[in-house]
């Protein structure tokens, strides 16, 4: 899959994925169990485009909110 981010972004996404990875792996260290976030991030590129997406607009919209007038 394509991730289209920034390398910043890259950094946070590989960091959330890894807060809620619950992979499991057996005796011989190769993955049994792929779980949610590892499962969305091979099979979903609509659901990461749209991570992306969000991300970046609720920075533009906090920006606007808190913007001085």
């Amino acid at each position: 899959m394509v991730w289209n981010g920034t390398p910043p972004e890259t950094s946070d996404l590989t960091r959330a994925v890894a807060r809620h990875c619950a992979c499991e792996h057996g005796a011989m260290g190769v993955r049994v169990i792929t779980c949610s976030p590892h499962r969305m991030l091979s099979h979903d590129k609509r659901a990461v485009n749209g991570l992306l997406f969000m991300r970046r607009l609720a920075d533009r919209l906090r920006q606007e909110e808190f913007a001085p007038s």
